[in-house]
């Protein structure tokens, strides 16, 4: 006797339940699968980094040069706590008059304004802009001619 055409699929088309039995017990065998050796390890990374571990193994990924040359230096101005606002500006911004380009100071406590800026390794020329006006940096006694007739101030950042 030959099995008529549809014959199964007419089998699983016969109720919600039915249908509802046989895909769980498809699914149970699945979701019971575990791979080998799992749960074995009393480390929860799975991918560990050879830290300490005794495993000899290696990070899965190299740095890919080296770290960024990076002078974090700190500017503090004294003398003008009255200013509403002082900035930062230099060829490191593109002589930047407004923030976020030029990196603004923060009026401290004590009535001197300072910021952390963080150069790249190089020499830098700036200035200091006081409520609109540009000033040398009163604590660098390093500077040059901008060549118009002006003087910048300059920092040489070397990590």
């Amino acid at each position: 006797m030959e099995p008529r055409p549809g014959a199964v699929a007419c089998a699983l088309n016969t109720s919600p339940p039915m249908r509802l039995a046989a895909c769980l017990l498809l699914a149970i065998p699945v979701a019971a699968c575990r791979p080998p050796g799992y749960g074995k390890d009393s480390h929860p990374d799975a991918a560990p980094d050879g830290a300490g571990s005794g495993s000899g193994m290696s990070p899965d990924a190299a740095i890919d040069g080296p770290p960024a040359a990076v002078c974090n230096h700190a500017f503090r101005l004294d003398g003008h706590g009255t200013a509403s606002q002082v900035l930062l500006t230099g060829d490191f911004v593109q002589w930047a008059a407004m923030p976020p380009a030029a990196p603004a100071f923060t009026l401290g406590g004590d009535g001197a304004w300072t910021v952390m800026y963080p150069f790249q390794q190089g020499t830098w020329q700036y200035k200091l802009i006081v409520d609109g006006n540009y000033i040398l940096d009163p604590t660098n006694q390093m500077t040059v001619d901008d060549g118009m007739g002006h003087t910048n101030n300059v920092y040489t950042c070397v990590p």
